[in-house]
């Protein structure tokens, strides 16, 4: 569909940062966390169909894009067009409830994409930045919504673990494409990355993002956090180890929302990780 409903849960990370720091506050003020969902939601939506009407007619030489609603002349440009600025409509109609900060950070992120829409993509390593930093103004718009504090070492690991898996989704293009000059076609910034590049920067991020959770886990007022911290990691490094064998090994990556949502060694561990960690915080 144009408006991608299975990436819609990356707006989950305006509730789960708050969660993390301060799940009272959270629980206070469920109603403006769930409206900065909604806007984020329509927000994202509004960018999906931009972006594809930009793309459309390059969209038709991709394998896998062809099939995209404005690609094969399932919906028509304007049609399209309307439907973006009914999105907009929503994400501002859901925005004015919210803090002034809040609806500055949803801005923020429209102003980001925009560019990101129109320039930053065709740049590589730009192009995954901006993506990451989406997430972030996620994590800070929920902090904002419900009146959370701040975790600096949280925001770096979100930042870091979304930039790791953008650029996993890189590497699943490149991979995929035997011909060089093809992966440039159907998407410019392709043509500054490589294999070994990526394996590279994907690796230094793996150990980032790692490092940022267990300083997060660390500095927590609870009088266990070192003990959570020692005893969560291997769910950490599973995650982590796991992610990378299916991008490596079985050639997954292309769409990690879905990969991670739909793996069952992954979501068997989440399960265990988050039960562990709301174990400790109760004792």
């Amino acid at each position: 569909m144009l408006l991608r409903p299975h990436q819609w849960v990356k707006n989950v990370f305006v509730l789960i940062v708050p969660l993390a720091v301060d799940a009272p506050a959270l629980w206070d003020h469920i109603g403006k966390a769930l409206a900065t969902v909604v806007a984020f939601i329509a927000a994202s939506c509004s960018v999906y169909v931009l972006n594809d009407w930009l793309d459309r007619d390059q969209d038709r030489l991709h394998p896998v894009k062809r099939h995209r609603p404005l690609a094969d002349g399932r919906i028509g440009p304007f049609g399209a067009l309307l439907l973006g600025a009914g999105c907009l409509a929503v994400a501002a109609a859901s925005a004015v409830p919210l803090p002034a900060p809040v609806r500055f950070t949803v801005a923020g992120y429209l102003a980001l994409n925009l560019a990101y829409c129109l320039v930053l993509k065709h740049y590589p390593l730009v192009d995954v930045s901006v993506v990451a930093v989406g997430f972030v103004l996620r994590a800070v718009a929920g902090c904002l919504a419900v009146r959370a504090p701040f975790s600096p070492t949280l925001i770096i690991c979100v930042y870091c673990a979304c930039l790791l898996l953008s650029l996993g989704k890189r590497r699943h293009e490149l991979a995929t494409v035997t011909l060089r000059g093809q992966a440039a076609g159907q998407r410019p910034a392709l043509a500054g990355y490589s294999l070994p590049l990526l394996d590279q920067l994907v690796a230094v991020l793996l150990a980032t993002t790692l490092i940022s959770y267990e300083l997060f886990i660390l500095s927590a007022t609870h009088p266990h956090a070192a003990v959570l911290a020692v005893v969560t990691v291997p769910f950490a490094v599973f995650a982590l180890s796991r992610y990378m064998q299916l991008l490596s090994v079985h050639r997954s990556g292309g769409e990690p929302g879905r990969d991670v949502l739909t793996d069952a060694p992954l979501l068997i561990n989440a399960v265990l990780w988050l039960a562990s960690l709301a174990v400790g915080r109760l004792t």
